[in-house]
């Protein structure tokens, strides 16, 4: 029997560079604190297109993924982060498929970008929530509120630069480089 715990539900606030790597930003709504999960380049790259609603002529390999569930007539009902070790997350892909609901453990990007495919919930257990989110603030204000990506993006290039992390610098500077604010 499994047990039960209390979730949250999250959605994609942000997908940036760090200087530790792509960080993926998870936040409740009206909550100032994020849950900051960091992921590979293959992963932030299949994030980005789904958070852009970019179509290629050959699949990537989540999008490849989805059309698979789709043809054996699964889906994706929703994502969990259900534990974390040595600041390491760990996630559980759920399907409907056959009118039953399959867990799979997952890396909690590859999760996500099928979560974004299917537009599925994700979900953070309560416990993990409260030990590993932070407080948030959003650089660069304008309007209504809202981030202004390209002040972000100039404002850590600027910084790369001063630091003379010419290498940071120049990924930053790379054409197609977005800072993704979703929301």
């Amino acid at each position: 029997m499994k047990e039960s715990w209390e979730y949250v539900d999250v959605h994609v606030e942000a997908l940036t560079l760090s200087q530790q790597g792509f960080a993926l930003l998870l936040r409740q709504p009206d909550d100032d604190r994020v849950l900051p999960i960091f992921i590979g380049a293959p992963e932030a790259q299949s994030i980005a297109h789904a958070l852009e609603g970019e179509n290629f002529p050959r699949p990537l390999t989540h999008d490849l993924f989805k059309t698979v569930l789709e043809t054996l007539q699964a889906e994706v009902v929703r994502v969990q982060i259900v534990h974390m070790e040595d600041q390491t997350f760990h996630a559980n892909l759920v399907l409907l498929s056959g009118g039953d609901e399959i867990d799979f453990d997952c890396r909690p990007s590859d999760a996500i970008a099928l979560a974004l495919r299917f537009d599925a919930p994700i979900q953070v257990r309560q416990d993990i929530w409260d030990a590993a989110s932070s407080p948030f603030e959003v650089e660069g204000k304008h309007g209504g509120g809202e981030s202004n990506p390209r002040l972000l993006l100039e404002k850590r290039l600027l910084r790369a630069v001063e630091a003379e992390h010419y290498e940071e610098a120049a990924r930053l500077r790379r054409p197609g480089y977005r800072w993704y604010p979703v929301g």
